[in-house]
């Protein structure tokens, strides 16, 4: 008889435990990045009345007899799937799409949590709003990712210097349908020939001095030959401008342009001429170029007799500059690059070290082809260098990489914890968890390098409870509490009945 009156209370109370976690689920429902719970039971112990008996030759056997001794808990699990991403356009909010968690710290103690509503405290640091925890990651420090973890610190107000740039990429496809060149490629005539429109490109990129000033450096290329291009860099830069002012009916003649640096000469075919109406005159047929005695050059174009021209053109070294500044590629029949390039420049800057940038080539398919298309497409890209400026906002990418705007620097990139065992970390409030036993130890990486998560800036990751599901729980866990009651209400009935047989 009481038997079934402890195994009664047995299911009353671990019901009343399931209960318990459905009602934290359904009270974190708008919790950022909570985790639910969940509730699985167990068969309690059972007596032993009667024990199995094999078969005898002439008959069966017997199986055991047991009773059950009423239920317990067998586990109470996380639920680690994707919750939903919410929009919030707060640049210090981030959300985790993935199974990694951020790593925050409180002086030397380690803790991990989903919840990326981040902000920044008086001192620079990106931290926890709960409870000052601060967000751990890798800083730069003049554009170079420093070793080991450490506290993320943006310097707001302060003033990073220039970072000169040493590396441009070139990468993308050459038309392998293009026309061979025919004609003197120095010559622009001989560029702007209608046959010709397709047998060469050009692309440029801005590169930085030690003082953080942009100078243009351009890459030309044009086709010698069915599996053969020649290349040539120079380096240009567009310091100079100046503004001319007409009022008579037609306009002037000849302009004369202050002389460039020493060392220095105005390249004809990158003299623009654009009018106030927009128009924009940069043909050779329509203007012509002279160059004449220092420190002056005359310039001519046919242009309109509007109250306003304005010129801008670059400059270039009259000289090679030191290094290999052009060569030849071939390709394959297949269009894969057989030849690489190794090119370099170098050139003087007034009042600035001087510019020395190389030129990196990546083979195969993703660098310098040679497919069929209808356009070359190859640029300069990837210049390693960024101007002087002032640290005043930021940005955060998917890789965790947080830029500052106003320098255009990296300034720190956030680190993010694997774990084999996510659902074995050990809750501590505040949406922090700890390492348990059997979570394992934290992999520490970032996000798509190392870690297969990636994060989302401006965004939240949303409590993954399902309402449904808890709501239809919660009936489960009410029945089966109600049911239990049940049975220890009959089970003391019972009792009453042979206490009164005494009577």
């Amino acid at each position: 008889m009481l038997r079934s009156l402890f195994a009664g209370v047995s299911g009353l109370r671990n019901h009343q435990v399931r209960m318990d976690v459905i009602g934290n689920n359904i009270s974190n429902v708008n919790t950022v990045a909570f985790k639910a719970g969940r509730v699985t039971f167990k068969e309690g112990f059972a007596q032993l009345l009667q024990g199995a008996s094999r078969p005898p030759g002439d008959q069966g056997g017997i199986n055991p007899i047991q009773i059950g001794l009423g239920m317990q808990i067998g586990s109470i699990d996380q639920i680690f799937n994707q919750g939903n991403i919410e929009t919030t356009g707060l640049v210090t909010d981030l959300a985790i799409q993935g199974d990694s968690l951020f790593v925050v710290r409180k002086g030397n103690q380690s803790f991990y949590t989903r919840s990326g509503n981040f902000q920044v405290d008086a001192l620079g640091q990106l931290v926890s709003p709960t409870n000052g925890f601060v967000v751990q990651g890798r800083m730069y420090e003049n554009g170079i990712l420093q070793d080991g973890i450490q506290d993320i610190r943006l310097p707001f107000g302060q003033k990073v210097s220039a970072r000169p740039t040493s590396q441009v990429t070139l990468a993308g496809n050459l038309n392998a349908s293009s026309p061979i060149f025919t004609g003197d490629f120095n010559d622009p005539a001989d560029r702007a020939l209608p046959i010709n429109e397709k047998a060469w490109t050009e692309t440029q990129i801005a590169v930085f001095d030690s003082q953080g000033t942009k100078h243009d450096v351009k890459i030309q290329l044009w086709k010698t030959g069915a599996n053969e291009w020649n290349w040539r860099l120079d380096p240009l830069t567009s310091a100079t401008r100046q503004t001319f002012q007409t009022d008579s009916a037609s306009p002037p003649s000849s302009i004369s342009l202050s002389a460039p640096p020493a060392g220095y000469e105005i390249l004809p075919d990158n003299v623009r001429v654009t009018s106030p109406t927009g128009a924009i005159y940069d043909s050779p047929a329509q203007w012509s170029f002279n160059p004449g005695p220092p420190p002056s050059v005359d310039f001519t174009a046919s242009m309109p007799s509007d109250a306003e021209i304005e010129i801008s053109y670059f400059m270039s070294p009259t000289s090679p500059a030191a290094g290999v500044n052009s060569g030849v590629i071939t390709f394959d029949p297949t269009g894969i690059m057989t030849t690489n390039i190794e090119a370099s420049i170098d050139f003087a800057v007034p009042g600035a070290n001087p510019v020395q940038v190389e030129l990196t080539l990546n083979g195969g398919v993703n660098g310098l082809t040679q497919f069929a298309s209808t356009a070359s497409t190859a640029v300069l890209r990837d210049q390693d260098g960024y101007t002087a400026g002032t640290l005043q906002n930021f940005s955060i990418d998917r890789f965790g990489l947080i830029t500052g705007n106003g320098t255009t620097s990296p300034l720190g990139k956030i680190v993010l914890a694997d774990f084999n065992n996510p659902a074995g970390l050990l809750r501590v409030g505040d949406n922090m968890y700890q390492e348990s036993a059997n979570s394992g130890s934290a992999v520490l990486g970032f996000a798509l390098e190392g870690s297969q998560s990636q994060l989302t800036s401006g965004a939240l990751e949303m409590s993954n409870v399902d309402l449904a599901q808890e709501f239809t729980s919660m009936i489960v866990a009410q029945r089966g509490f109600q049911a239990n009651g049940k049975v220890v209400s009959t089970a003391d009935e019972m009792l009453q009945e042979l206490m009164a047989i005494k009577r």
